[in-house]
C-alpha cells in the first residue's frame, strides 16, 4: 500500500503526484461470462495457474509488457477472475531473519514458491524527485540505510527510448512500509520486480519469483535491474560498497547507483504499442 508523503511546501511535482494518486483507472474489462484468462480481455492473460500448487503465477506466454489487474469496475466476477493477484497482498509463510551472509536483516520463505509467484509489494511512501533527494541526503548525514526505490518506466519505439515519455515512481518504505524492504541484493537473484497497475495510474512495485524457490531460501532481487552498468572514471573512483551475495557472476560491489547501502533503481521499458494502456 502506498501513501503520499506530505510536506508544507507543495510544488508542481508534488501536486501532480497527488493528483495521480487520487485518480482512478476507468479502463475496465467486459468479460461478463469469462474468467479473464485470454488475450481478448483488456486486462487479462497476465497470470495462469501453476500445475502443482494451483496458485496464480505469471503467464510465461504473455506478450504484453504492462500488467493491469481487474477491479470492481470490471464486468468479470471476482470469484472467477484469474486476473487479480497483487491486490490481495503478500503471500503467507514469509519470515524476517538475520542473514549471516548479508550481515543484516533478510527475508526467507518457509515453504516452496513456484516460478512466477507473487511475493509481496515494495510498499512505502510515494516521493517526488526533490523529496527523494532530500531524504537521501538526510539519511547519508545520519548514516542511516536508504531503502528508496525508483521505478523508471520508459516508452520505446524500435528499442529507442523516448525521453519525454518516462514514468518515474519513487517509493521509500523506511517510515511506512512492509516486508519488501527486507529483500537483499543479489547479482543472481531469485526474484524480480514487475510494475502492476490495479485501480490507480501509479504502478504497484510487485516482487515475483524468477525461479522455483526452496523452503528456507533467502529472497533477493537485483537493486539495479535493467540499468546499464557504468564503467567511467567517476564510478571507478567513487567509494564502492562490497557485494556480499557470493553468486558466481557477482559484480563484487553493490550497483554504482546505490547511495549509502541502498538506493534502488529498476528500469522497465514498454513499446509504444502499449503506451495507451498506461493512461
Amino acid at each position: 500500500m502506498y501513501s503520499v508523503y506530505t510536506e508544507t511546501y507543495q510544488d508542481e511535482e508534488y501536486e501532480q503526484l497527488k493528483d495521480y494518486y487520487d485518480s482512478i483507472i476507468i479502463n475496465q474489462c467486459d468479460c461478463s461470462t469469462e474468467n479473464c484468462d485470454n488475450i481478448n480481455c483488456k486486462h487479462g492473460n497476465n497470470y495462469v495457474r501453476d500445475v502443482q500448487s494451483q496458485e496464480l503465477v505469471l503467464n510465461p506466454k504473455n506478450t504484453r509488457e504492462l500488467i493491469y489487474e481487474c477491479t470492481s469496475l470490471c464486468a468479470c466476477k471476482e470469484e472467477r477472475c484469474l486476473n487479480r493477484l497483487v491486490q490481495y497482498g503478500p503471500r503467507n509463510n514469509l519470515k524476517i531473519i538475520y542473514s549471516k551472509k548479508y550481515q543484516s536483516n533478510g527475508l526467507i520463505t518457509t515453504e516452496i514458491i513456484p516460478k512466477g509467484a507473487f511475493i509481496c509489494e515494495y510498499a512505502g511512501e510515494l516521493l517526488t524527485i526533490k523529496q527523494a533527494q532530500e531524504r537521501i541526503q538526510e539519511n547519508d548525514n545520519k548514516q542511516k540505510m536508504n531503502y528508496i526505490l525508483s521505478l523508471c518506466e520508459s516508452v520505446s519505439h524500435d528499442d529507442i527510448v523516448e525521453e519525454n515519455k518516462i514514468i518515474l515512481t519513487i517509493v521509500d518504505p523506511d517510515r511506512k512500509g512492509n516486508i519488501g524492504r527486507y529483500l537483499n541484493h543479489s547479482c543472481q537473484p531469485n526474484c524480480e520486480i514487475k510494475s502492476v497497475r490495479i485501480n490507480c495510474p501509479i504502478p504497484k512495485i510487485a516482487i515475483f519469483s524468477k525461479d522455483i524457490i526452496k523452503a528456507g531460501e533467502e529472497l533477493c532481487f537485483h537493486y539495479n535491474e535493467g540499468v546499464k552498468r557504468k564503467t567511467n572514471h567517476a564510478v571507478k573512483s567513487r567509494k564502492r560498497i562490497p557485494c556480499l551475495c557470493d553468486a558466481k557472476n557477482c559484480e563484487k560491489y553493490l550497483p554504482s547507483e546505490c547511495h549509502g547501502r541502498r538506493f534502488l533503481v529498476t528500469v522497465h521499458k514498454f513499446s509504444d504499442r502499449d503506451e495507451n494502456r498506461v493512461n
